[in-house]
């Protein structure tokens, strides 16, 4: 059998469902009931289960209990062969496999051919085990498929060691039609440096991606990296510093923590030892893993990571000791902090290594790998362990929270079990756990949603795999307001229309640039200034529309940048940036620092004009080029070519944006003088033509601000 060492990855479908309760003391005991005779006379490093609770393992042998099977086989419910699954010889090995809803199952690793067909690295298979003729993409000759993710509208992502896919160049990483041919929806310039050897799909359709690179769509990522939904590289997601090795598998939590394993000693420069925790922006969870991980190989790796309903983590590989205690090859974390879960009891474990774990819908646990005994028992490459209670909270209330654009506070009641532990966790920013994050028996959780402007939106709180969904209101509609130069006074208006300014003060200088944001997440828009302080840039942000002083003041950004504002990583709160000759460089607090976000987009010449076009929550960016009267924009924080652009507005105008509607997408708009005096042209979508509203308001060089500056829902 050819050694795998560190250059393999695994994917797993599974079906959670509600488990059958084991009674106490039996998780982790061999199930007697599943037995596969010989086994395997090589190794398996990838199982699936299908929903008749029939699995597939695929991995490097030549029979299954005596019978010929070439590195594929599909197993009956009690562990026996399935002689109506007939592949035929495969000709090299299978690292990763998924089945479809229709039964088929796509195979990927490292082959020549399959049945005697020519197929090289990547394969689809009919229920029976015949290949699927009408799948016709394949790797290069060369490449190498590790891993692979099955969409819900049936698109497969492909992931590996290859520079070509269905023969076009696709660098480790390739997204595929149901037929097979490549998605040109799916950015063709997404590419790794190195291999990529696991693969993760986030509800939301995002992409994690784990493996041997430190880059990827030329930005440095080091193991691990996001990508949107369309193969671009989510810049929402970021690592504090760098990892010492590889990433070999990936798991997400229903709170949108990411579990890694993989063949590492460090993450961010603290010591991990094969198994960590990132928070959902990629930076390193640090109350997870703080026990040493795994230990006792010359090289120590987790290999596999597979999450159980009730919140524990299993985790298997090559390695003697996790935490320091005895733990042959695989194990049980607890999900809140990373311990060793000494109720999970597999006595002296599997004899060798763990290459794949998979969970069926009663909790039964599969593992495959290349031992040949688990616990003294015989079960070579493939064994079933008993489960056990999903356990914890039977109740939360309410199931459905409804809030306000302004937000508030609300409270969960828990019901549970005395002995149950649990654990609060939000999957979005916006939602913040005040009280109760974690508990036992019955409790409460008391938590925030945050003020917003934009479309309406949803967010969960999950208590130990029970949710609550929050569901909050889209926001009122902006208005604008202006900064005279003059005075230093700001004059903010309540309605779209020609008047008197609803509220005046004091404010800043003559020389400074206005600015408007929510600096705090209430849910109302206040005003703040960009000033040059000693040679030095510097924000001046005030959380009340009124006269006083700066409650929040730092420097950020160079002489010469115009500042913009806007909430970047949709977390309620505005933050500040700045535009330098074609770039812009944006920070997630309001503080002083490093930009977060640098995003290469528009000319040296353009105006800056940013919003939330799509109403997701997030501002990205756009420009106003007065050579030609165009906007151009972009829908996420990548640099690259416009994703839309329209005409509107003429050479002298000044531009800008807001959600003159509420409909939770901002519009654009432009001050113009007409008159002797500004008129205001406001549109609500992104096209060209007429305005959908305008009036006058204010005087030639007043410079106009945008905002809810009462706050209304």
């Amino acid at each position: 059998m050819r050694s795998r060492q560190l250059a393999r990855a695994l994917w797993l479908i599974f079906l959670l469902g509600t488990l059958v309760g084991q009674a106490v003391g039996q998780s982790g005991v061999v199930d007697g009931t599943f037995n596969p005779g010989s086994g395997v006379n090589g190794a398996v490093y990838a199982v699936a289960v299908q929903a008749d609770g029939k699995l597939v393992i695929g991995g490097e042998f030549t029979a299954f209990n005596g019978i010929p099977r070439s590195n594929l086989a599909r197993l009956n419910a009690d562990g026996s062969l399935d002689t109506t699954f007939t592949p035929g010889s495969i000709a090299g090995r299978v690292e990763a496999l998924v089945v479809q809803s229709d039964g088929k199952v796509v195979i990927g690793g490292e082959f020549s051919s399959v049945g005697g067909i020519t197929r090289r690295s990547l394969a689809r298979l009919n229920p029976d085990g015949s290949v699927d003729t009408g799948f016709v993409a394949e790797t290069d000759a060369n490449g190498i498929v590790y891993a692979l993710a099955l969409r819900s509208d049936g698109r497969l992502l492909v992931a590996g060691d290859f520079i070509a896919l269905a023969g076009q160049r696709r660098e480790r990483l390739a997204q595929l039609e149901p037929s097979g041919a490549l998605d040109a929806g799916f950015n063709p310039n997404a590419a790794a440096n190195g291999a990529i050897f696991a693969l993760a799909l986030q509800p939301n359709g995002r992409v994690l991606v784990g493996g041997a690179f430190t880059q990827v769509n030329g930005s440095p990522r080091s193991r691990v990296a996001r990508l949107t939904p369309d193969g671009g590289l989510d810049m929402t997601f970021s690592q504090s510093g760098p990892m010492d090795g590889t990433v070999l598998a990936l798991e997400v939590q229903p709170d949108g923590r990411i579990v890694i394993g993989g063949a590492f000693r460090f993450v961010s420069g603290i010591e991990r030892n094969g198994v960590a925790r990132l928070e959902p922006g990629g930076a390193l969870d640090t109350s997870f893993g703080a026990f040493g991980g795994v230990g006792g190989r010359l090289l120590p790796v987790v290999q596999a990571v597979r999450l159980q309903p009730n919140g524990r983590i299993l985790i298997g590989g090559d390695f003697t000791t996790v935490n320091g205690t005895l733990r042959n090859f695989v194990a049980r974390l607890n999900g809140l902090d990373g311990s060793l879960d000494t109720g999970f009891d597999i006595g002296s474990g599997a004899s060798s290594a763990v290459l794949a774990l998979a969970l069926q819908a009663d909790g039964r646990i599969i593992l495959g790998g290349a031992f040949a005994t688990f616990n003294g028992t015989p079960r070579a490459g493939i064994v079933r362990l008993l489960g056990d209670d999903p356990g914890c909270a039977s109740a939360v209330l309410p199931a459905v929270a409804n809030v306000s654009a302004l937000g508030g506070e609300g409270v969960v009641t828990v019901t549970a079990a005395g002995s149950c532990t649990w654990r609060a966790v939000s999957d979005v920013p916006w939602i913040t756990v005040l009280s109760g994050a974690t508990g036992s028996g019955n409790g409460t959780v008391t938590y925030r949603v945050a003020a917003h402007r934009g479309r309406a939106r949803t967010g969960t709180l999950t208590v130990s795999g029970r949710t609550v969904t929050v569901n909050q209101a889209v926001s009122a509609f902006e208005t604008v307001g202006l900064f005279r130069r003059s005075d230093g006074f700001f004059y903010l208006r309540n309605s779209l229309t020609s008047g008197f300014a609803d509220l005046a003060f004091f404010f800043g200088q003559g020389n400074d640039i206005p600015l408007s944001g929510d600096w705090d997440g209430d849910g109302t828009t206040t005003i703040g200034v960009f000033r040059i302080v000693s040679g030095a840039a510097t924000f001046f942000l005030r959380n009340s529309n009124s006269a006083g002083f700066a409650d929040v003041s730092f420097a950020f950004g160079a002489p010469g940048d115009i500042p913009v504002v806007g909430d970047w990583n949709g977390d309620g709160r505005d933050t500040v940036g700045v535009f330098r000759n074609g770039v812009f460089l944006l920070r997630n607090t309001n503080s002083a620092g490093m930009a977060d976000s640098i995003v290469n987009f528009g000319l040296g010449t353009d105006v800056p004009v940013v919003g939330d076009w799509d109403g997701n929550g997030t501002t990205t960016v756009g420009c106003y080029r007065r050579s030609n009267g165009f906007f151009y924009y972009r829908n996420d924080l990548l640099s690259g070519v416009a994703e839309g652009a329209f005409f509107y507005g003429l050479a002298d105008d000044l531009p800008f944006a807001g959600d003159w509607d509420g409909d939770g997408r901002d519009g654009i708009g432009i001050v113009r003088l007409t008159g002797g005096s500004w008129r205001f042209f406001l549109k609500n979508e992104l096209s060209p033509g007429f305005a959908d509203v305008s009036f006058n308001y204010g005087n030639v060089n007043d410079l106009p601000v945008v905002g809810n500056w009462n706050g209304r829902p």
